[in-house]
């Protein structure tokens, strides 16, 4: 099989620990994405797999052989990088093919079969006589695809490699990538700071920060319930609103409440933490929804209009908060709005810890009396 394990993997750098306790299990055939903010340690893991850098502690497999200690090119894996790496005095053939005769046992004409078949796939084949100066940006990272395509991998692992694009390429090439992991079903680990690049592409998202892994889920997953406040604010554009409050209880009811602003939880019989808990509520901007006599009241500071809504950002009690309206609403800055929030979107996390207490959509209609995610003693790892 020919997935990729990491087991307890740790990169020190001096006094500073980019990778800590890493633990990854990306299965055969599946397209991973690692995402998080800049200097997260994401980047560094990716060398760590590709052999560019030796790990300070922990074990790397790759299709069940122990490679932690092996060289570059005896790991069966291509890298595609940032810059696309590629010599501005060779052509695009040239790039693509630099190295392959003397570092493998294929044959001129495999060679020649291989060049064919992937400027066939990534539709360069009128590209191969160019330098990388008479090529566009995205016609350079085709190439460069192209130069990982006709090693034939095990693995490929793509760091950040659509970031020096412009927002429309971005798009087109994101597509492409993820027409060409269908097709060609290579065990990929690609790693993006962008979170709707995580979202469209990945199979899975592993979400990263202060070098540990935060959670890892299918992208919708990841989405409906962060296991961590951070993952909350992270996925999602713009991400989740969180804010601080009391949780109470009254009979069956409960519900969160800072300053003069309340929000009722549905299933309160779920809600872990008891009455007087200080808690963090989290709601995303698209779940709140104008509502005359609404509990919530926010002065609209700033609108933005995105064409197919109307993101407004503003103050409840002393919170910051977005909400998503429609795209012709009439609002401007000043307006008090008055809101109300989706009852089964709403969420819960610790305090202190960031991890989860509660997501109600996995609470409505159930009798449980636990909350159906752990306890405030969760690890975020």
């Amino acid at each position: 099989m020919t997935g990729i394990t990491t087991t307890d993997l740790v990169k020190r750098f001096d006094d500073v620990t980019a990778v800590d306790g890493v633990d990854l299990n990306v299965r055969e055939g599946e397209f991973l994405v690692l995402v998080g903010p800049s200097g997260c340690g994401k980047s560094t893991t990716l060398r760590l797999l590709a052999g560019l850098e030796s790990p300070t502690a922990g074990a790397v497999e790759i299709a069940d052989e122990d490679v932690t200690t092996a060289s570059p090119s005896d790991r069966d894996v291509a890298m595609v990088f940032q810059n696309y790496a590629l010599y501005p005095h060779m052509t695009a053939r040239e790039n693509m093919t630099f190295g392959l005769k003397t570092a493998t046992d294929f044959s001129a004409d495999a060679v020649d079969d291989r060049i064919a078949e992937a400027a066939g796939i990534l539709d360069i084949e009128d590209l191969l006589d160019r330098t990388p100066s008479a090529l566009s940006g995205g016609e350079q990272q085709r190439v460069a695809i192209g130069r990982a395509l006709v090693r034939d991998p095990e693995v490929f692992l793509m760091d950040e490699p659509l970031s020096n694009l412009d927002a429309k390429l971005r798009v087109q090439m994101r597509a492409e990538l993820a027409e060409l992991h269908a097709e060609l079903q290579t065990t990929t680990l690609y790693v993006t700071h962008d979170q709707v690049e995580a979202m469209t592409l990945g199979d899975r998202v592993a979400v990263m920060y202060d070098g540990e892994i935060q959670q890892i889920a299918p992208p919708q997953q990841l989405y409906d319930a962060p296991e961590t406040r951070f993952v909350a604010e992270f996925i999602g554009s713009p991400g989740m609103n969180t804010v601080e409050g009391t949780l109470k209880r009254r009979g069956d009811a409960a519900h969160v409440t800072w300053g003069e602003n309340s929000l009722s939880l549905p299933s309160a019989g779920a809600v872990k933490p008891y009455a007087g808990d200080r808690v963090v509520l989290g709601v995303r901007p698209e779940d709140l929804t104008q509502e005359m006599g609404g509990p919530l009241s926010m002065e609209v500071t700033v609108t933005e209009p995105l064409g197919d809504s109307l993101l407004t950002r503003g103050v409840v009690g002393d919170t910051e908060m977005e909400v998503s309206l429609p795209p012709r609403s009439a609002v401007d800055v000043g307006d008090v709005l008055s809101l109300t929030a989706d009852p089964q979107r709403l969420h819960l996390f610790d305090i202190e810890t960031g991890a989860a207490l509660y997501h109600s959509a996995e609470t409505v209609g159930s009798d449980a009396a636990e909350p159906p995610v752990a306890d405030t003693q969760r690890s975020t790892t």
